[in-house]
């Protein structure tokens, strides 16, 4: 179930209801007017991704079951959400047994698709949607402008990047990177990777608190504590960056779950 809450009028509602349970069940993303509502149902036989909209609810495509697996955090993703403009929403995952992929639809149909795709996300406006391939190094972006089914290389500098986040409307894109020795990493690219570095300390999981400052969690070794994960886990302290004074300061947030405004909005 997806369900809105009025914050002024304490009114709730439910937005959509199913019966799924299965791995992915509930990913779901609101269009930045908040009139459309893109959300997954996940069963034992199926994934589905609908479009609730003034026009009703639609399946827009149906995708192979989520077989029992471990996951790669470094390579597994799903991500779901609207452009910044509102005229594009897309579904990138790695789990179904379809296969791993990219879809872009707008309100016409799919515009675009990308079989062997993870760790995408839409840029800060527009309609740009930056993502990799598993295991490889090349961002690349595909852009609405642009050639229809067309994608680029989004920088001239390859990073396997991890999980990127948009800040909401001055072009900076923030990523974990690991390097050799699984050491992780938080890089900001800017105004179309005219502008990109690497940030000081052990940092992973950027996320935009607003246009200007974004919070980390730090990671430390964790030995024989770390399972099938990477050499490091967070250890429970974090951070913000500020990007225009370029210095650290210890935080108080535990976890960033959302922020507002979200790209697209203002």
């Amino acid at each position: 179930m997806i369900a809105t809450l009025d914050m002024f009028t304490g009114t709730s509602a439910v937005a959509a209801s199913w019966t799924g349970g299965g791995f992915m069940d509930g990913l779901h993303a609101w269009s930045p007017d908040h009139f459309q509502l893109v959300y997954v149902t996940s069963d034992a036989s199926a994934v589905n991704v609908h479009l609730l909209s003034g026009g009703g609810d639609r399946v827009l495509g149906s995708f192979g079951a989520v077989p029992g697996r471990g996951v790669n955090p470094n390579e597994d993703d799903a991500f779901i959400g609207f452009s910044p403009d509102g005229g594009y929403f897309a579904l990138e995952q790695t789990f179904t047994s379809s296969g791993d992929r990219l879809d872009v639809w707008s309100r016409s149909g799919m515009v675009f698709s990308q079989t062997n795709a993870t760790m995408a996300t839409w840029g800060s406006t527009g309609s740009k949607l930056y993502f990799r391939q598993p295991n490889a190094t090349v961002i690349y972006v595909w852009d609405s402008t642009g050639p229809a089914g067309n994608r680029s290389q989004a920088f001239g500098q390859q990073l396997v990047w991890i999980r990127p986040r948009a800040d909401a409307g001055d072009d900076y894109l923030a990523f974990t990177v690991r390097d050799s020795a699984g050491i992780p990493h938080v890089w900001l690219y800017g105004h179309g990777g005219r502008a990109g570095a690497q940030l000081p300390n052990q940092r992973s999981t950027p996320s935009f608190l607003n246009t200007g400052t974004v919070f980390l969690i730090e990671e430390a070794a964790c030995g024989s504590n770390c399972g099938l994960g990477p050499a490091t886990q967070p250890d429970g302290k974090t951070f913000t960056y500020n990007i225009a004074t370029q210095a650290e300061t210890t935080s108080t947030i535990a976890s960033v779950l959302g922020v507002w405004p979200r790209p697209g909005q203002v």
